[in-house]
């Protein structure tokens, strides 16, 4: 689903939401801290803070359905990813050099706009405990970039 330019741009200073619907189909949405990918690509893995994210983690279990947006601060460039087969795992302490690296690469890119660092690394202030991983399958992908293509399935945008 996803060739290696998009591989590797969702894995940068990009911002992640993570939203899901309840049956009712009412969204929420958390803040991912980091992704990357598994089983060759072909799932992606989101962590997110547990004590941030009940609802979403509720109608995860509940409908096992996601959206996830990767927007670059600098460039608006966006990819959203769908999927219907999300789980949640338990997050593995391993992964948090995923983690330190996303939050540094976020750094880079919003510092340039005047945001305070300290406030950055507040926001992805998290401990081992209190994360979780959220693992998909991506079934649907689209540009999100704003302008005339915004939509579009990827690989149909340039």
């Amino acid at each position: 689903m996803l060739d290696s330019d998009h591989a590797a741009f969702i894995q940068t200073g990009v911002s992640i939401s993570l939203a899901a619907c309840a049956v009712d189909r009412l969204p929420c949405m958390s803040r991912g801290l980091g992704c990357k990918l598994i089983d060759g690509g072909r799932q992606v893995a989101i962590f997110i803070k547990r004590s941030q994210s009940a609802e979403l983690l509720d109608n995860i279990r509940n409908t096992g359905r996601v959206a996830s947006v990767f927007n670059l601060p600098s460039s608006n460039r966006t990819v959203q990813l769908k999927g219907v087969d999300a789980h949640i795992q338990p997050f593995d302490p391993a992964d948090l050099p995923v983690i330190a690296s996303h939050v540094s690469l976020f750094l880079d890119e919003v510092i340039p706009f005047g945001m305070q660092e300290n406030m950055i690394r507040a926001m992805f202030a998290c401990t081992v405990d209190d994360l979780v991983t959220v693992v998909y399958s991506p079934s649907a992908a689209f540009t999100q970039t704003p302008g005339p293509k915004a939509g579009d399935p990827l690989g149909a945008a340039s």
